[in-house]
């Protein structure tokens, strides 16, 4: 006689992955944090002198294109009805990280575009320039905007109770590096649009020293993350092996590890040992290593997306 019953049912004990939250989700936080570390650095690195004006003016326009580009994802990604009650995502700021959210890129644009009215035709007498009083307090606040930007993006994740791999201070820490660390790799990039390999030659010399030691950062960062949560919860610990062992290992091996942290490591380390001279052929290589590091940057929200899982087997 054949078995019956109850023992012809099949129990699927698992973990179910989100599947909410996509690589459009990805972008938005890829964007978000790379535009509010460029702003920010932009800001802090001109104010020193250490950029030139060209590239500041250039990545002034670039960080405010990547924050809007990145939003529009975002806005996409809601759907619809979504896109046009977008209104709707100011009502709650006291309870809902959205809200806060979008305040907080919506004052960082206006202020953006404020300051750079001054580099547009007709525009050129407002008080709010280099060396102004008005534009040292409005670049100040713009500081504090981009910083806010840089850390919601992970503090959005880590407010999910119900993923655990993303509930921790951890990851908000990690989001704010990795902004930094693109942030600081876009600068040769922006210097490459505006003026080739001999702007590039000027950014150079004052990032990569700085570059080294986001890299070094981010890693340990990544590496520290990773080992808490290997050692973390049942959940956290099925995050950490779909990551390492599972369908996300390549991206994560090859493309968050190799791409976004091995290779530019070598790069930056060759460009120290060119000392005070600086020709095309290295410049392009580090140009190169920079968008390694915005891939690698881009990789690492994605997979931590895709390997967020709920708390309890189904």
């Amino acid at each position: 006689m054949s078995a019956k019953g109850l023992s012809d049912m099949k129990f699927i004990m698992d973990f179910q992955a989100q599947r909410h939250w996509d690589w459009k989700v990805a972008v938005y936080l890829y964007g978000a944090g790379t535009s509010a570390g460029l702003i920010f650095l932009e800001v802090v690195l001109r104010n020193l002198e250490m950029i030139g004006a060209t590239t500041a003016l250039y990545g002034m326009w670039i960080g405010l294109g990547l924050a809007l580009l990145s939003l529009a994802f975002l806005f996409d990604h809601l759907g619809p009805k979504a896109r046009w009650r977008f209104l709707y995502v100011f009502r709650r700021p006291r309870t809902s990280w959205i809200s806060r959210g979008a305040i907080i890129v919506t004052v960082l644009v206006l202020l953006r575009l404020v300051i750079l009215l001054p580099s547009m035709p007709g525009f050129e007498g407002l008080p709010v320039g280099e060396g102004t009083a008005l534009g040292g307090v409005l670049r100040a606040t713009v500081l504090l905007f981009a910083l806010a930007f840089m850390a919601y993006s992970g503090l959005v994740l880590s407010s999910w109770n119900s993923i655990a791999f993303w509930n921790t201070p951890m990851l908000p820490m990690l989001y704010v590096g990795y902004s930094f660390l693109a942030g600081m790799a876009a600068l040769p990039i922006v210097g490459a649009i505006a003026g080739g390999s001999h702007e590039v030659g000027l950014v150079v010399p004052v990032v990569r020293t700085h570059l080294l030691a986001l890299l070094l950062v981010n890693a340990l960062g990544l590496l520290l993350y990773i080992w808490g949560m290997a050692s973390g919860t049942l959940p956290c610990r099925e995050s950490v092996r779909r990551l390492l062992r599972g369908e996300q290992r390549w991206n994560f091996w090859a493309g968050i590890v190799g791409v976004g942290l091995m290779l530019p490591l070598i790069a930056v380390g060759a460009a120290l040992s060119e000392g005070s001279g600086w020709g095309s052929l290295p410049a392009l290589i580090l140009v190169g290593a920079c968008l390694a590091i915005q891939i690698g940057s881009y990789l690492l929200r994605d997979a931590v997306l895709r390997v967020g899982v709920y708390g309890q087997p189904v």
